[in-house]
């Protein structure tokens, strides 16, 4: 079999056919340049417990796959918007990242599309099948640190990464694979917040910081996955039953942006904001039906329920 490395145009062509939005590649050196900042975060008590790994083991790809000889990165966006339901119900919100089905399945589904693509093609003309390995927020890598190193964005002060035409309403995917890919290599992006500090400025408990500090114990959208809450944590429980969006929905590059065209993700004004009576009488039995196959299904009814009930109380006390 012949050892043929992959060019970049030809993924790039199978990747649009896969109904990827975007993609870039990088190489699997470990990611140095984060290492300062993922260090600090751990030292000042920042880390969430979600990210499954100490520095080091986050930006050392040839831990996560020891066969790593070069990097694909794509962007699936799940951007849409809605109008405010009309009626007087009380309600809840359900962040974008939980709107329509698991965007871990969907993302998996794409990336080994594209590489079953990609083998096929390599069966066709003698060479080798590629083995690789897919990661979708599941490991300790960390995604945004391939995709800025891919050059699909810059790390916004909101803690997103941001696209010029996606805005940061996209998921990413990477797949680490054991062949060597021949692309151009990409310009990083600059950053573009410039002086501008709305997302900072709207979050509801100052969340954020300069230099894309966060502290999770102000987050909201931490908070309601955390699975148990102070005082204090339950009072700022306000809006959201599972993530937030609100750093996101003031950003200039959010605006005007197109709609997803990947159905996977598509909802309705109602599920994405639900009646709190509905959330408060789920059974098991509907909540699997309802959000077992979204991505705020992983931590359960209780959490969903208990963030309807703190929503009703702190509504109560405004």
């Amino acid at each position: 079999m012949n050892e043929e490395k992959m060019i970049e145009g030809k993924i790039r062509e199978l990747a649009e056919k896969t109904g990827i939005d975007l993609i870039g590649f990088f190489s699997v050196e470990p990611l140095w340049e984060f290492l300062p900042y993922l260090i600090k975060r751990h030292q000042d008590g920042f880390s969430t417990g979600f990210e499954g790994g100490e520095p080091e083991e986050r930006i050392d790809y040839r831990r996560a796959f020891p066969a790593a000889k070069a990097g694909i990165v794509i962007g699936i966006s799940n951007y849409q918007s809605f109008e405010t339901m009309p009626d007087d119900q009380v309600r809840g919100q359900f962040a974008s990242v939980s709107w329509g089905e698991d965007y871990h399945l969907v993302l998996r589904r794409k990336m080994n599309a594209l590489m079953e693509a990609l083998n096929d093609e390599r069966k066709k003309s003698g060479s080798r099948p590629i083995h690789y390995q897919v990661f979708i927020d599941n490991s300790p890598l960390v995604d945004r640190g391939s995709a800025y190193r891919a050059g699909l964005g810059f790390f916004g002060k909101n803690n997103c990464l941001i696209h010029q035409q996606l805005g940061s309403f996209f998921f990413i995917g990477q797949i680490i694979v054991d062949c060597h890919i021949i692309f151009e290599q990409p310009q990083l992006v600059e950053n573009g917040c410039g002086t501008c500090r709305r997302c900072l400025d709207a979050c509801p408990n100052q969340a954020l910081g300069e230099n894309s500090c966060l502290d999770p114990s102000k987050c909201i959208s931490y908070l309601t996955q955390k699975k148990s809450l102070t005082a204090d944590e339950e009072s700022r429980i306000s809006t959201y039953l599972y993530g937030c969006d609100i750093c996101q929905k003031v950003c200039p590059y959010n605006q005007n942006l197109e709609p997803t065209r990947e159905a996977a993700f598509t909802i309705d004004a109602d599920t994405a904001s639900p009646l709190l009576e509905d959330i408060l009488t789920l059974t098991n039995k509907g909540f699997k039906r309802r959000y077992g196959n979204t991505a705020s299904g992983w931590r359960g009814k209780k959490n969903l329920i208990r963030n309807a009930q703190l929503i009703r109380k702190n509504k109560k006390k405004t």
